[in-house]
């Protein structure tokens, strides 16, 4: 298990763990009420990402294939006021094996952790050892509160969703999640992602729409640095997915709109003249409310 520590780390944090991939609008409403919630109790947010998805670990980054750069989720949650924010890697073995006391442990060494915070039928593992039950007798041993959140959304629309990015179709995919799939640039210029090969249709950007634009649907799509015109982007088959070079000049993010799968369909503008704000993240009433 590794893990990468960013932010404040200091004090004592109410824990939330998960893949948190895609972000969406009512994910920054749960992590901005998890973060006033735990400020009235004089504590701070931790925010687990686990990086790849557990899922994905086990069946191949193709079957699960991430939707946002892992550095972009880290950025969205310290735009919505996350203190602290930990990645972990798992290993198939970890994955396989590993359960609570593993992810728990591995967490501790950086921060301390007096609440952790869970949504409905969540485990931390496979099995027994990642169950609710494992969850209780740790922090039970451990002195850690255990607290669920409110449902905040449905995951219907991400797995259709995800059928597409699977197959090429980013348009149709950004149109279900009413977003562009950011992803930053490396220090080494190139990346692998678990996408399929071919040609990409991506909006340069020095840095994406904040959480609190992204609310607004006139500014859906509008970056706080779009740079110049969508350029194409050619993703090269590699093990794991397919390899990205990035464009030469490129600013430090690219905001992806269409893939191969599209074929002559042109990139979907839902920032204008479209009122989404009933969409299906919202459908059905889900709130943010949760018990620390």
């Amino acid at each position: 298990m590794r893990e990468r520590v960013h932010g404040e780390a200091a004090g004592g944090h109410v824990a939330l763990v998960g893949v948190w991939d895609p972000v969406s609008k009512d994910l920054a409403e749960f992590f901005r009420a998890t973060v006033a919630a735990a400020r009235r109790r004089g504590l701070g947010v931790l925010v687990v990402t686990l990086a790849p998805d557990p899922v994905a670990t086990l069946r191949g980054p193709l079957s699960r294939p991430a939707f946002q750069d892992v550095e972009y989720r880290l950025w969205y949650q310290q735009q919505c006021g996350v203190q602290s924010r930990i990645v972990v890697h798992l290993t198939r073995r970890e994955v396989e094996e590993g359960g609570a006391a593993l992810l728990l442990d591995g967490i501790r060494r950086h921060v301390t952790v007096a609440g952790l915070l869970l949504k409905p039928g969540q485990s931390l593992g496979r099995g027994a050892p990642g169950g609710i039950a494992a969850i209780r007798d740790y922090c039970a041993r451990a002195g850690i509160h255990v607290g669920f959140a409110d449902p905040y959304r449905a995951t219907a629309d991400i797995e259709e969703a995800r059928t597409h990015l699977a197959n090429g179709r980013l348009a149709r995919t950004v149109e279900l999640l009413f977003q562009r799939l950011h992803w930053a640039r490396p220090s080494s210029r190139s990346r692998v992602l678990p996408w399929p090969p071919g040609t990409y249709t991506a909006q340069p950007m020095e840095a994406p729409p904040s959480p609190a634009a992204c609310a607004n649907t006139d500014r859906a799509w509008e970056g706080d640095g779009d740079k110049g015109a969508l350029v194409q982007v050619h993703l090269a088959p590699c093990p794991g997915g397919s390899r990205l070079r990035w464009p030469e000049g490129a600013p430090p993010w690219l905001a992806f709109v269409s893939g191969p799968g599209d074929s002559s369909r042109a990139p979907v503008d839902l920032g204008r003249g479209t009122d989404r704000r009933t969409n299906h993240w919202m459908r059905g009433g889900r709130s943010a409310h949760h018990h620390l």
